[in-house]
């Protein structure tokens, strides 16, 4: 097995400075991408220049330009079970994933979105975790999950009409495609780089194109600053660095790291304060607090 591969690390009680590691890179990840929420909404929901259509582009883009030299590098090592691994990984992970996202916040509030897929993606990997892999979580993970799905419902709030409801829909959709990517990730034999490889070049490959002859970018329309913001934060930190964290920390700490996804709108929101002026009420700092204890136990359980 190939150093870093995810391989049956799920089935081993990581201990010591494996258990560290891994909650370290699942930390540094889901902070990226709690801060990508924040960092789209400053952009897309202020009625800003650059719509989602551009954001997923430049996402992509960078990030499967950037990643293209390693997947010509290890194309040839990686066999036809690894290829499948990267399609699935592509699609749970990808362009697609980000598109059911972008179409999905044009019907829900973007707070709610950063509440409802994070949060409830630890919920359907635990789930897909016991159905095909074969996992027993504990008393205290189940109980962790409890509060995980309490308070990202919570956070999420009621729907008002049809529309937020199909928004809803694609969001659980997406957490539920995201899910089971980690539960490939965690059978497969790709290493942390060549899974987040495939799924930006693949991305590159498949998304770049159909953006451009649709004509829906706005990228020349916008401030180079913003534009230049958006490239540094979309296509390398959350494409790049934040798959990469995530897919390591699934080699080392297994079905105890998309727990740490339902940390996201409690990253989301804490850095909404200071940057978007957004102050939680009474009750979303209670659901805070209810997935933060419920992602303590969840790995620890």
């Amino acid at each position: 097995m190939k150093p870093g591969a995810s391989g049956t690390a799920g089935s081993e009680a990581p201990t010591g400075r494996r258990l560290a590691a891994g909650v370290g890179f699942a930390l540094l990840a889901i902070t990226l991408w709690g801060g990508w929420f924040v960092v789209t909404r400053r952009t897309v929901g202020a009625g800003g220049v650059l719509g989602p259509a551009d954001l997923v582009a430049l996402r992509f883009g960078i990030g499967g330009l950037l990643l293209l030299p390693v997947l010509a590098l290890r194309l040839r090592g990686l066999g036809r079970t690894a290829l499948v691994d990267g399609l699935f990984l592509y699609v749970s992970q990808g362009a697609p994933f980000a598109l059911l996202i972008s179409i999905a916040l044009r019907y829900a509030p973007a707070g709610h979105g950063a509440a409802l897929t994070p949060g409830t993606m630890p919920l359907f990997a635990a789930l897909l975790g016991v159905l095909v892999l074969g996992d027993r979580p504990g008393r205290f993970a189940i109980a962790g999950l409890g509060l995980i799905a309490a308070g990202a419902l919570t956070l999420a709030g009621g729907f008002r009409d049809a529309d937020e409801l199909f928004g809803y829909g694609l969001l659980l959709t997406a957490a539920f495609l995201w899910a089971a990517g980690t539960v490939r990730m965690r059978r497969s034999r790709l290493t942390a780089l060549e899974a987040t490889a495939l799924v930006c070049v693949g991305s590159l490959l498949t998304y770049i194109p159909l953006y451009l002859a649709s004509g829906l970018s706005r990228l020349m329309e916008a401030p180079p600053a913003e534009v230049a913001l958006q490239a540094v934060y979309q296509g390398v930190l959350v494409s790049v660095v934040a798959l990469i964290a995530f897919n390591r920390s699934l080699a080392l700490i297994g079905r105890r790291t998309p727990a740490f996804t339902a940390l996201v709108p409690v990253i989301a929101t804490l850095l909404a304060i200071p940057v978007l002026g957004e102050v939680p009420d009474p009750l979303h700092i209670g659901a805070i607090l209810a997935i933060g204890a419920g992602v303590l136990l969840t790995t620890r359980g």
